[in-house]
């Protein structure tokens, strides 16, 4: 062996370390943080829905509506006619067990593929909940 190689010292280094040599970060927008940390639920979660609200960033046991089920209804376009006075709607429900980003989430998580399995529908965004007169809530998409 040479006296170069009996000098080389290896440093044991963690896989995070060496993962992180390539790491390049770069500033992005609150809206930009939102969006990941969103999409990041979404896929924890399995969901075809994409949460959309205002509001930053909120975990899933965050707290948005008082704290008891509530009703979900989701309406769609089931038959259009020529006019908006000509329209058949479907209505969807489901239940969210509590006021909570994840229960709500849940509830039109269902209402959203109850509506694609029965009409083909494809509005996945998650943008508001309207409160009813009755406390009962109801889902607003968009695509």
């Amino acid at each position: 062996m040479s006296n170069m190689m009996q000098n080389v010292v290896f440093e044991d280094v963690s896989a995070e370390v060496i993962a992180m040599e390539d790491v390049q970060y770069e500033d992005v927008d609150t809206m930009t943080l939102e969006i990941e940390h969103y999409d990041d639920l979404k896929w924890q979660q399995g969901y075809e829905t994409s949460w959309s609200m205002d509001g930053g960033i909120m975990d899933l046991d965050q707290q948005i509506f008082t704290n008891k089920p509530r009703i979900v209804s989701y309406k769609c376009i089931a038959e259009m006619g020529d006019t908006m006075d000509d329209v058949k709607w479907q209505t969807f429900t489901c239940m969210a067990k509590d006021g909570t980003v994840g229960g709500l989430w849940a509830a039109a998580e269902s209402c959203f593929k109850q509506a694609k399995l029965a009409l083909g529908d494809w509005h996945y965004f998650v943008e508001d909940f309207t409160v009813l007169d009755d406390g009962n809530l109801e889902l607003v998409t968009g695509s």
